[in-house]
């Protein structure tokens, strides 16, 4: 998470390798919301309050991204709103890309926890953008260890505490106690857009801004 699920993976295969093989949507995608991490297979998807995916316009790639045409809206029901999935059917159906809604200035960064730094609990990153009460999550990176603590997917809050240029710490709620890490290891970290709402309400997305790249 983000990126193309496994089942996405192997349709672009198939179309590449295996004379257009690989199984896509016939005609626009349903984009879907999410209120935790929908990981490979779109899970935590929106429920009640009238939600539904939203079948959506993208104009053509280029360089490397592709965006929606127009503005998309969904009624949601009370809680979080924090990611987006790609999907084949309305309802249903296989999930095939999903991302991390982004604040106005995205962040994201390689995390480094050092045998130096466990004791304290900080995160190294240089020049890392992060502000106290920013919401993060950390991804695994291929054949290395996310620092012991951390759960990769769960969102976390920056807390004032440690908080320098080049180094954060995470709680689990705002000015909390910061997450106790055991041992050392490697993260991407993410700023995430979370988006609450009190009761059942509305959420957009403008025309143009559900920007969707190949390294998602």
């Amino acid at each position: 998470m983000p990126g193309l699920t496994d089942y996405g993976e192997l349709a672009v295969l198939d179309e590449i390798y295996n004379a257009g093989a690989g199984t896509f949507p016939t005609a626009d995608p349903y984009i879907s919301l999410h209120s935790a991490d929908p990981a490979d297979t779109g899970a935590n998807e929106l429920t009640g309050g009238g939600y539904a995916r939203q079948q959506v316009a993208f104009g053509a790639a280029a360089a490397g991204t592709l965006s929606n045409t127009a503005a998309i809206t969904w009624s949601v029901p009370a809680g979080n709103v924090v990611a987006w999935g790609v999907w084949d059917a309305v309802t249903v159906g296989n999930c095939l890309q999903v991302g991390w809604f982004n604040t106005a200035t995205p962040a994201v960064g390689l995390g480094i926890c050092r045998a130096a730094d466990v004791t304290a609990n900080d995160i190294q990153s240089t020049a890392h953008g992060l502000t106290t009460d920013d919401r993060v999550v950390f991804e695994v990176i291929e054949q290395l260890t996310i620092p012991a603590g951390l759960t990769a997917g769960t969102i976390y809050f920056v807390i004032a505490t440690g908080l320098t240029t080049d180094a954060f710490r995470v709680a689990t709620t705002s000015g909390g106690a910061a997450i106790d890490i055991t041992a050392v290891g490697s993260t991407i970290f993410r700023r995430v857009l979370v988006t609450n709402f009190g009761g059942a309400g509305s959420f957009q997305v403008a025309g143009g801004n559900l920007q969707i790249f190949t390294t998602e």
